[in-house]
């Protein structure tokens, strides 16, 4: 009796035992496969740099590893607000079915929590009853993408294959895998992003080189006259331009313009606003009528927030007159051979406003020794420490302690003067000026 007892005690324990060391192979086997599963999704995407290839292969080794039906990884930026757009979605799926579409409520909720995430009766979770759901969905598996603890992305699996659902090892084995995957993710997304910050940057400097070669390459050989200008831009591009045109019966189309904005877009407008004088200098020689045409072109083709500021003068150099009008552009100084100076004021309102704008029309007698310096509002805006600009006052006093100069030291002198008053030697809007002398 006492042997069958301990004989009965002995084989409950063996048997208990069994069950542990089965328990126990089966933990160590799901590590293994774990273990497998992570170092083949290393191997397939550390050496790859393509960001969108990187997250395919993640969703796809995560479906497997999961048993679910889809995928999808939504990368997020630091700059948008916290409604969590998406702004990139990658999607795998292991059928022909729909793709599904996460709730933006998740998303908000990922964005707080910043943790995993499983609803295996979405319809029932209460976390998220005002959620709107895909009919055919009816599991789902978030686990954050973080990066030094922030939250760059979410990775998300749907509709186990078991009806019961995702579990917890389901949970623990998504979140290691969105663990390794993260940073591999975010320097895939850097390289490229830094890989057209590189093509854009190239883009500007071949902007650029164009865009100089539209100014004047050189001098205009007038006789009786000298003619100068020089244009900096704050940016790679920039909106100011300045021109000389010579017509068929040899005046001369001088033209000072500022765009509104900066960077490539007032640069476009710009070449743009150029190439629409140049085409009619040969067909009108009326200041008012090419600013007229010219402001109808651009009303018509430019945003309404856009507009160019324009002085425009066609020099007669034989009678020794200009006829000039000026499109709401900063006045230019006329000083006369004995120290006196006028500002050049007819004219109208910036171009592209209003459709059928008029400019009035002036006239310029130029006597030897007169000299007419046009400029952008760029030399006048500099500021310094104080936030104290330039200014048209000390422009007008360097021009008249220089009158006697030669319009190319004049003009050195006043781009020196207004950029040393900018102390921290930043441009703070794009700088243009021209000088025009008669000589004899």
């Amino acid at each position: 009796m006492w042997g069958q007892k301990l004989k009965s005690t002995g084989s409950g324990r063996l048997s208990d035992y069994i069950l542990k060391l089965e328990e126990e192979n089966k933990k160590l086997r799901s590590a293994v496969g774990e273990l497998s599963i992570l170092n083949e999704l290393s191997q397939a995407i550390s050496g790859s740099i393509d960001s969108e290839k990187i997250m395919q292969t993640i969703i796809g080794r995560s479906i497997r590893a999961i048993s679910a039906e889809q995928g999808d990884i939504s990368l997020f930026s630091d700059k948008q607000d916290k409604s969590a757009r998406t702004l990139v979605r990658s999607i795998i799926t292991s059928e022909n079915g729909s793709e599904f579409h996460l709730s933006q409520n998740i998303f908000g909720w990922m964005q707080i929590h910043k943790k995993p995430l499983a609803i295996n009766h979405p319809e029932d979770d209460q976390r998220f009853k005002n959620s709107k759901w895909d009919p055919d969905i009816r599991s789902v598996l978030s686990v954050p993408l973080m990066v030094k603890s922030r939250l760059i992305g979410v990775l998300t699996v749907y509709n186990k294959d078991d009806e019961a659902g995702f579990t917890d090892d389901d949970k623990k084995l998504l979140s290691i895998i969105a663990s390794q995957s993260a940073q591999v993710i975010e320097n895939a997304s850097l390289y490229e992003e830094q890989q057209e910050l590189k093509k854009i940057r190239r883009d500007l400097e071949l902007a650029s080189q164009i865009q100089k070669k539209l100014l004047p390459g050189q001098q205009p050989d007038i006789e009786g006259y000298t003619i100068c200008g020089k244009n900096l831009t704050a940016r790679t591009v920039g909106g100011d331009f300045f021109d000389f045109i010579k017509t068929a019966d040899n005046r001369w189309v001088i033209c000072l313009g500022d765009v509104s904005g900066k960077g490539l877009p007032a640069s476009l407008l710009m070449a743009n606003t150029q190439a629409i004088l140049r085409g009619q200098v040969n067909y009108h020689h009326d200041p008012c009528l090419l600013l007229t045409n010219a402001n109808r072109q651009l009303y018509f083709n430019t945003e309404t927030d856009k507009f160019v500021t324009l002085f425009l003068g066609v020099l007669d150099a034989k009678n020794h007159h200009i006829h000039y009008s000026n499109a709401g552009h900063e006045h230019p100084y006329l000083v006369r051979s004995g120290g006196s100076y006028e500002r050049v004021v007819t004219g109208g309102i910036p171009l592209g406003m209003f459709p059928d704008q008029e400019y009035e029309e002036g006239v310029i007698d130029l006597w030897p020794g007169d000299s007419l310096v046009i400029f952008s509002d760029g030399i006048t805006d500099n500021q310094n420490h104080s936030l104290e600009p330039f200014g048209e006052e000390r422009l007008m006093e360097l021009i008249l302690e220089n009158c006697t100069c030669t319009g190319n030291q004049l003009l050195q002198k006043i781009f020196e003067s207004s950029e040393g008053y900018r102390e921290d030697g930043k441009l703070f809007d794009d700088m243009t000026a021209v000088v025009l002398t008669r000589e004899h």
